[in-house]
């Protein structure tokens, strides 16, 4: 069994549970509060669900707290069953299938909002698709995802609002916060007009491939999330001190343009931070400019809020060093947002870790899906 830490729910204090719950799974299992459950926890939700069932009715008729065990072995949730919290569960949602195979399920206001955010959601996604092994294309494909205008959560009165996107990996966590537990095993766009402006900073498809490789790592790797190579090579990465202070490419021309590498979080956001970088073989002109000069190292450009202040800073109608590319219904490759920015540039950044992965991902190319589905109306590949 594999301690995590977590949470505990009291909701007569509304303030306290809005404190405790972060703004999503991952942050929740690497906070300050106590929990154990095991990676057999993965497909626990019918069990979980039928509990529900049996007894959420009792909690929210009476406004207390029901607590909720899959298994001996699996986490306990104190769900929130207050009339004053948000109920996201009923949230309404229209099923989108795009051309790539991925349903999308879009929720109301969205498309009045985000005309666009369809169509870039099936380049997105088919530029994850290219890059992405055979073996674990399908599993892509069937993986859900949920859109929203926008999303809080907590108190009625005190509400946490959220704008990021974000993998959901257990039914329980979507349970604590009041949500519809289909969402398990998906991936939920919180603010789909942030996700617009977020994904220009991985040139369109990398965010949205770091969700998905949240996805393959508990889906694909033995042991799911607690993956013994990528629990090691997180902790040799992270004692290196290599990812302390990173080039980020939002931050280009600000007066501080580096940060902690967002890998450091924890070993689930190593191993979607590194595999984005892993996966983009592109832009080779950049390989070994190193990581200190952001004009050298960068990929093309494509954020218009980061173009905007690049030609402010140089003044003359210039760009310097810069690659910039002012199209934004251009689709290019993918590449990360920190450094390293692409599979060239980890090779010589961080050769160790460059070979862990390359072992990590032979074996994802290796896996067998057992649930394979054929999707017929998919064009792409």
């Amino acid at each position: 069994m594999t301690e995590f830490k977590s949470i505990s729910i009291v909701p007569t204090a509304g303030q306290r549970f809005l404190d405790s719950c972060p703004d999503d799974e991952d942050t929740f299992a690497a906070g300050s509060f106590k929990r154990s459950f095991s990676s057999t926890s993965v497909g626990a939700a019918a069990r979980l669900s039928a509990l529900r069932k049996s007894q959420v009715a009792a909690a929210t008729s009476n406004y207390s707290s029901v607590s909720i065990s899959e298994a001996p072995e699996q986490p306990i949730y104190q769900v929130p069953s207050l009339a004053d919290f948000i109920d996201n569960s009923k949230r309404i949602y229209t099923p989108h299938k795009l051309r790539c195979g991925v349903t999308v399920q879009v929720g109301e206001g969205v498309l009045e909002e985000c005309p666009t955010v369809l169509r870039d959601l099936n380049h997105d996604l088919i530029g994850c698709l290219s890059v992405l092994p055979p073996s674990v294309r399908s599993l892509t494909r069937r993986t859900k995802i949920w859109l929203n205008r926008t999303y809080s959560f907590g108190p009625k009165s005190d509400p946490k609002n959220v704008k990021h996107t974000t993998a959901h990996h257990f039914a329980g966590w979507l349970y604590c916060v009041r949500d519809n537990p289909e969402k398990e095993e998906s991936i939920e766009i919180y603010n789909a007009s942030e996700y617009l402006k977020t994904r220009a900073h991985y040139n369109g498809g990398g965010l949205m491939l770091h969700e998905l490789c949240h996805i393959i790592h508990q889906k694909v790797l033995p042991g799911g999330l607690e993956n013994t190579m990528v629990s090691e090579i997180y902790k040799v990465a992270k004692e290196s001190n290599k990812y302390n202070t990173v080039l980020r490419r939002d931050w280009a021309m600000k007066e501080t343009e580096t940060d902690m590498a967002y890998c450091i979080v924890n070993h689930k956001e190593f191993f979607a931070e590194i595999s984005t970088t892993f996966l983009a073989d592109f832009y080779h002109e950049v390989d070994g400019a190193g990581g200190h000069d952001m004009e050298r190292s960068s990929p093309p450009i494509v954020s218009a809020a980061v173009i905007e202040r690049i030609a402010e800073s140089f003044g003359d109608g210039s760009f310097g060093k810069y690659q910039i590319i002012e199209d934004a219904n251009r689709v290019i490759p993918h590449c990360n947002k920190f450094f390293p920015f692409t599979k060239g540039q980890l090779r010589l950044y961080d050769p160790r870790v460059y070979k862990c992965f390359e072992k990590l991902w032979k074996q994802i190319e290796c896996w067998e899906d057992k649930d394979k589905r054929r999707c017929e109306s998919c064009v792409w590949f």
